[in-house]
């Protein structure tokens, strides 16, 4: 790697803060839009923040400045993060609003070829969270003479604009890489225009409470998805190696999630019930989210790790553990399996008005969440720690 950040793994274990305590509460019985908030603006901002100060600069071959500035990004994430569990949105959008202002400026001078098609989708994922967080401080601190906006207009910039955004311009880039396989980036591009067609007809959707609109812009965006499911299939069906690499089966699963959160928030919205919001948020956030920013973790963690201790290492004059040798793949696939459980019970959970139910449902995901904690973040200390 060209680059290393070093608050990345703070932000990455922020964000799984984030997730752990909105399936936790999700489980005790919180109201949706407590547990939307920390999963859109805590899991799903901090994981994007903290992948893309290491990847921006390594895609520019270039340094960051001002590196300190990182740390006050995640001191103003991480109390963003605190209000957020506090229940005092003005006060989170604020944080939030500020770390997203001043995470923009710093990486911005970095962005110097914008012609990859990943560095396309990241740029007009930065563009989304700074509109999605500015829309999150207004919903919650309403101004004089400025217009009225819609809760689930600033959550669906950040879950659309930005998640879907940085996920599929990154995954793009990764999935033929690590089948060896080389990508068609006239499909590339294909996929991102139509993508950013579908997501802007969705907002414009949600900016004007219209849900016929939003069911629209959903099903463009799920036409951008089948061409980008078209090139993880060549790449799969065309890959040399024997096995699928585990990270990307947790892509996989995120994209199947992905299409049955699309789907049921198409219906959600033509039909207009509201009662599958539930549904929607889990299949979106946990499901798709979920899996899909583990297996990115689980890529991107353990290299930055051990770019860092492979410089302790060679300065202290010792040998260099393999990082390979320390993270367990039958770890990481137990996580895998448990968290699809887990979403899949979820989802079930919404049709059956049953605490108990709502409960264990939630409980499994946990479990995997804690596997997953062990198999990653508990591996990589040890390999740190040596």
């Amino acid at each position: 790697m060209f680059y290393i950040s070093k608050m990345t793994p703070f932000f990455f274990l922020l964000a799984f803060t984030d997730l752990f305590i909105a399936v936790f509460s999700q489980a005790l019985g919180f109201d949706y839009v407590f547990v939307g908030i920390l999963g859109v603006f805590g899991f799903i901002l901090h994981t994007i923040i903290g992948a893309a100060y290491q990847i921006i600069p390594n895609s520019q071959q270039t340094q960051l400045k001002n590196e300190k500035l990182q740390i006050f990004v995640f001191i103003t994430s991480a109390l963003g993060s605190f209000f957020i569990f506090m229940q005092n949105y003005p006060i989170a959008a604020l944080f939030t609003l500020t770390a997203v202002v001043i995470f923009t400026v710093h990486v911005l001078p970095a962005l110097k070829n914008l012609q990859p098609v990943t560095i396309k989708f990241l740029v007009a994922s930065l563009v989304y969270m700074n509109v999605g967080a500015f829309l999150f401080a207004m919903a919650y601190i309403p101004v004089q003479g400025l217009p009225f906006v819609p809760f689930q207009l600033a959550v669906h910039t950040i879950t659309a604009g930005v998640m879907l955004n940085a996920i599929i311009g990154v995954e793009i880039a990764w999935i033929p890489m690590l089948l060896m396989h080389t990508l068609n980036v006239k499909l590339a591009r294909g996929v991102f225009y139509i993508l950013q067609l579908g997501i802007a007809v969705l907002l414009i959707g949600f900016g004007m409470l219209n849900y016929k609109v939003v069911a629209a812009g959903s099903v463009v965006i799920l036409a951008g998805l089948l061409l980008f499911l078209w090139i993880v299939f060549n790449a799969v069906r065309n890959t040399t190696h024997k096995e699928i690499p585990y990270v990307i089966k947790f892509f996989i699963a995120g994209q199947v999630f992905l299409i049955a959160g699309l789907l049921s928030g198409a219906h959600l919205a033509g039909s207009e019930n509201f009662d599958m919001v539930p549904l929607h948020m889990n299949l979106m956030v946990f499901g798709f989210g979920g899996l899909t920013i583990a297996g990115a973790m689980f890529h991107l963690l353990p290299r930055i790790v051990w770019n860092m201790v492979h410089v302790k290492k060679a300065q202290e004059g010792k040998q260099i553990p393999n990082v390979f040798n320390i993270l367990k793949k039958n770890e990481a696939m137990l996580s895998f399996y448990i968290l699809i459980i887990g979403v899949i019970l979820m989802a079930g959970a919404t049709f059956i008005d049953l605490n108990t139910t709502r409960y264990l449902a939630n409980l499994v995901f946990v479990v995997g969440l804690l596997f997953f904690f062990r198999a990653l973040f508990y591996r990589l200390y040890l390999l740190y720690t040596l």
